[in-house]
């Protein structure tokens, strides 16, 4: 590791080797910014839809505008987008309860699911009942992303129903995929299980790429308004897009059979919902040049990270490697310090339902729980890695790393 005699040296140093990469974040932005404005115009969004909802919600207007603009961005036959989905992990599990009945197969493709939705499988060891191991599904799991051999290699199975992607590294130690590797990866799926259906889990890959899952081939995919498409304004939220017998067998299993579409009042979300929807593209280069800024930064530190600066961005998460509990604790203090809202906040780490150990949250995001806001978590377990999602604006990443790199002799 070269030593930088102070902060101005090394940040010459990240600005220098980043400048390359930069230009392809923007390119994407300009992509997506124009796709969800066609979105809103092919809609026809208008003023009165902003308006809120109460009661029963039938008929929204707003709702409704809010689910032609999702359908319209990700090529789908459909969406469903409701502030009654209050998390990405709600969203997920609507999917898999609604599509999987007893003697169903759900395959796993990329390791296993993220922690949460482990525990809605049955996989994890937790005092639930109601998950859908009890209910008779059966599950199994592989991991093709650096092997895709390992798939072509495998028996067909009819009972596999749905094939489980998870683009996101999660707190798993792999690498996120991209959706062109899903596409690539489809012609192969559909012949050993042609009538499996493929589930995309999104959460904090939208708008990183110029395709979407449905555009890689997939047959539905969901996501939480508190990452990406919130745009850091919606309050609650998250999405499913896909095919439309599909998306509304999900909104009958959230609401009542033949009911999915007709009722749910927006709550007055309305408006935040698309005006956050609308900037997320921004917010998302934002988090990008963020991301890339502190991988590289924390990269010339000492300190291994996924993905370097110089790989392709597949979502907006940052692994980074610290080398004991103690930095790993100097990182979430730091994150919290330099954060907007409680920075006077020591954060320490909590049993959190649906989490295998305890866990640290850092980050005063004004949405709680908003992951497209700067943040940090991580397990309060070897490897003590933390997962960094770099907020609304890169400067905020640079201002970190002056902080890390002032404060780095407390844990030399």
């Amino acid at each position: 590791m070269k030593q930088f005699k102070d902060f101005d040296a090394i940040d010459h140093a990240v600005a220098k080797l980043i400048e390359p990469y930069q230009a392809n974040i923007s390119t994407i932005y300009q992509q997506n910014f124009l796709k969800i404005l066609n979105a809103f115009k092919y809609a026809g969004v208008a003023s009165h839809q902003l308006s809120p909802s109460y009661g029963y919600g039938l008929s929204d207007s707003g709702i409704q505008a809010i689910e032609r603009v999702f359908a319209f961005i990700f090529k789908a036959e459909s969406a469903l987008v409701r502030p009654q989905l209050s998390t990405g992990t709600q969203a997920l599990f609507l999917i898999l309860k609604t599509l999987l009945n007893k003697g169903d197969k759900l395959l796993s493709l990329c390791d296993h699911p993220y922690e949460t939705l482990q525990a809605c499988i049955g996989i994890q060891p937790q005092d639930i009942t109601n998950h859908l191991i009890h209910k008779g599904i059966i599950y199994e799991m592989m991991n093709i992303i650096d092997n895709e051999n390992d798939l072509k290699q495998q028996k067909q199975d009819p009972q596999v129903k749905v094939i489980w992607i998870q683009k996101s590294c999660g707190y798993s130690q792999r690498r996120t995929i991209s959706n062109q590797e899903i596409s690539k990866w489809m012609p192969t799926l559909r012949a050993m299980y042609p009538n499996a259906i493929v589930a995309v889990d999104n959460c904090y890959g939208e708008w990183v790429e110029e395709i979407e899952p449905i555009e890689a081939g997939a047959d539905i995919c969901a996501g939480s308004l508190l990452k990406n498409p919130g745009g850091g304004l919606a309050k609650t939220g998250a999405y499913l897009a896909g095919k439309k017998e599909l998306v509304h067998a999900c909104a009958d299993e959230l609401i009542a059979p033949g009911m999915g579409f007709e009722t749910t009042p927006n709550l007055g979300y309305t408006d935040n919902i698309l005006q956050g929807l609308f900037i997320s593209p921004l917010i998302v280069k934002e988090a990008l040049h963020g991301m890339l800024y502190l991988s590289c930064f924390m990269e010339l530190m000492g300190y291994e990270v996924c993905p370097r600066y110089c790989d392709p961005l597949y979502d907006i998460v940052l692994k980074i490697a610290m080398k004991n509990k103690t930095q790993w604790q100097w990182m979430a203090d730091t994150v919290q310090a330099v954060s907007p809202i409680d920075s006077f906040v020591t954060p320490v780490a909590f049993e959190h339902k649906g989490y295998s150990a305890p866990i640290i949250m850092a980050g005063g995001t004004f949405v709680p729980g908003s992951s497209i806001e700067f943040s940090v978590d991580g397990f309060a377990t070897p490897p003590y890695h933390m997962y960094y999602q770099a907020g609304m604006m890169a400067e905020q990443s640079r201002y970190l790393a002056k902080t890390l790199f002032e404060t780095r002799a407390l844990v030399d």
